[in-house]
């Protein structure tokens, strides 16, 4: 109704506009060409309510992060784009509503961002303009050096604290469970949590764990996943500390 997504929104909550210009961002910023689909893509459809109570307990919030980084051997790219838990003072927890924001984090010059309206009537209007003129005042264009460059591998696999929350049907014995998954794994649980006065039913709790690479929590979930008392699959997040978020 208000102009914020189309009368089909699948590209905007399945994480696939975000894949796009990350790939332009990709190759605006770091001089890079990737293919679109090896970016790495996550839908925001799993997440609940009980996962935005959880987040300000652990002093975040929810967002959709796409974010991009040239590894120190300059040859290849790490990128992704998923629901992550961002810290509450962070540049990327204070946009809201309609606001889109890209965070730029260099070696030497630090954090710089720039933050604007991302949907609606009028902010598209002025975007389409604004080209529009561009192009009518023969506005120089970028030469196409990036689209001739070499293609680079992108990497999937990143280190991070990690957030799943799991919807069960409540019986004994379950965190034992999960907790051997994760040992096996080499994944190490730093905390629970599990609020009051939902149905047994359908329990919803959160297990957090230490900073580890992402190949190792996907291969426990995978696991994890065939256990008989899931009600939803579990949700998992990266927990991205300052700075951590770089286009």
């Amino acid at each position: 109704r208000l102009g914020y997504a189309e009368a089909d929104p699948t590209a905007d909550v399945d994480g696939f506009d975000a894949q796009a210009k990350l790939a332009i961002l990709i190759g605006v910023g770091l001089g890079c060409q990737v293919e679109v689909s090896d970016i790495a893509l996550g839908s925001i459809r799993a997440v609940s309510v009980s996962d935005f109570s959880y987040a300000r307990r652990l002093g975040c919030v929810i967002r959709q992060v796409a974010r991009a980084e040239l590894l120190p051997d300059g040859g290849e790219i790490r990128a992704a784009v998923q629901l992550a838990l961002v810290p509450e003072d962070s540049s990327l927890a204070r946009v809201d509503g309609t606001q889109n924001i890209v965070v730029v984090d260099g070696e030497f010059g630090g954090e710089t961002a720039f933050s604007g309206f991302g949907a609606g009537g009028a902010p598209t209007a002025v975007a389409v303009v604004s080209d529009v003129l561009a192009i009518a005042r023969g506005a120089p264009t970028r030469d196409d050096q990036v689209l001739q460059s070499r293609r680079r591998v992108v990497q999937q696999e990143f280190d991070a604290p990690h957030y799943i929350r799991f919807m069960i049907r409540d019986r004994p014995g379950i965190l034992a469970a999960l907790a051997e998954v994760f040992s096996r794994h080499g994944v190490n649980v730093d905390a629970v949590w599990q609020e009051p006065g939902w149905s047994k039913a359908e329990l919803p709790f959160v297990m957090t764990l230490e900073t580890c690479g992402s190949a190792s929590v996907t291969a426990a979930l995978d696991e994890i996943s065939r256990f008989d008392f899931h009600v939803r699959p579990p949700l998992w997040l990266p927990i991205l500390t300052m700075g951590e978020a770089r286009a």
